[in-house]
């Protein structure tokens, strides 16, 4: 089975563009977790290095405002099981969770 990517843009909206104050505002309110998706980038990461980053954030984020495109790889998770209870051997014993890239969540709560 072949996966096709669908591509949409919406340059007909106009957003308001992102500043450092909002994006470190979203980078506080993050919680500290020792989690990541497929970069293992984790928040706690995230959060020491906020004076580094701010910069290049903004403007990916108003890059990705001004031209209507949310990044491709920023739509892929880490899909892992977490078990439930009952025998460990049985597959329907797991539910599964998706491990977003943290970067993804504060472009999120961006839009």
């Amino acid at each position: 089975m072949k996966l096709t990517t669908c591509l949409h843009t919406f340059k007909d909206t106009s957003w308001p563009y992102t500043s450092s104050k909002e994006i470190n505002k979203i980078i506080n309110s993050l919680r500290n977790k020792n989690s990541s998706g497929y970069d293992e980038i984790t928040t706690k990461i995230i959060k020491i290095s906020k004076p580094f980053i701010i910069s290049p954030m903004i403007n990916i984020c108003n890059k990705m405002l001004a031209q209507g495109i949310y990044p491709e790889r920023l739509k892929f998770s880490l899909i892992k099981p977490i078990y439930k209870s009952g025998a460990k051997s049985s597959p329907s014993n797991y539910r599964p969770i998706s491990l977003l890239p943290a970067f993804s969540k504060i472009f999120e709560k961006v839009i």
